[in-house]
């Protein structure tokens, strides 16, 4: 059970540094992330909520992830998609 229990601590460190880089980007790309992954909500929801165009959600995302990639780069965490 080893390699297991080596996964399962591997998950839950990366879970918590994902967590840790969230925090730190500004508020409206954690929003933005947080309803699309978190929530599972359409860009029609996300659209509707925010005041904004589909097409602005789509833009919104495309820059938070990449926003989030960085800081979890910085973080020593590489190959996570959102």
């Amino acid at each position: 059970h080893a390699p297991d229990l080596f996964a399962w601590l591997s998950s839950q460190e990366r879970q918590e540094q994902t967590r840790q880089a969230l925090a730190r980007l500004a508020g409206r790309d954690a929003e933005v992330l947080l309803l699309k992954y978190g929530e599972r909500w359409s860009y029609r929801q996300i659209a509707e909520r925010l005041g904004i165009t589909e097409k602005a959600v789509d833009t919104r995302l495309v820059r938070a992830r990449e926003r989030l990639r960085q800081e979890l780069l910085r973080r020593g965490i590489e190959g996570i998609e959102p």
